[in-house]
């Protein structure tokens, strides 16, 4: 390696918190509940509408999302996060069918200022359940601005 090489190579420390809350059910593979990145952004690993006894709840698609959010909830403010600085989330649905019931739950946890999101209809998914949901959310202070335009564009 030259000199000017190695005056370019610059360390940068990042730091990787995992974040778990006691609240909910343990994971139920190699993964984390979540981590936190620089505690700014915290990625949220699926939740599944399991009970604090990994069980899942009775209801259908409906009644797991309701569960699913909730322990997605109690996994944010462990990241010191809230449902709404979640700025993008990810459903996995077993049927598509359910699509309309999984809304209703979903706009009572987000109300307004919702995530970016996407939505799949997925062979299966793990514990059998109809639904799994992901997120990453902002950690810290938050300020929601409302937007049309770029602020940034040119017109």
């Amino acid at each position: 390696m030259s000199q000017s090489q190695e005056k370019v190579h610059v360390h940068n420390k990042v730091t990787k918190t995992i974040v778990s809350s006691p609240h909910i059910y343990k994971p139920v593979g190699p993964y984390s509940q979540a981590i936190l990145v620089d505690n700014k952004t915290l990625y949220v690993s699926g939740t599944l509408g399991l009970d604090a006894q990994a069980q899942l709840v009775c209801g259908g698609a409906e009644a797991q999302t309701r569960q699913a959010l909730t322990n997605m909830k109690h996994v944010l403010e462990a990241g010191g996060a809230s449902l709404d600085s979640v700025i993008k989330t990810t459903i996995l649905l077993q049927d598509m069918a359910d699509f309309q019931a999984v809304n209703q739950v979903y706009s009572e946890f987000f109300p307004k200022d919702c995530p970016a999101r996407a939505t799949y209809q997925v062979a299966k998914l793990p514990a059998g359940a109809a639904v799994e949901i992901e997120a990453i959310a902002l950690s810290g202070d938050l300020v929601v601005a409302e937007a049309g335009p770029c602020p940034c564009s040119k017109e």
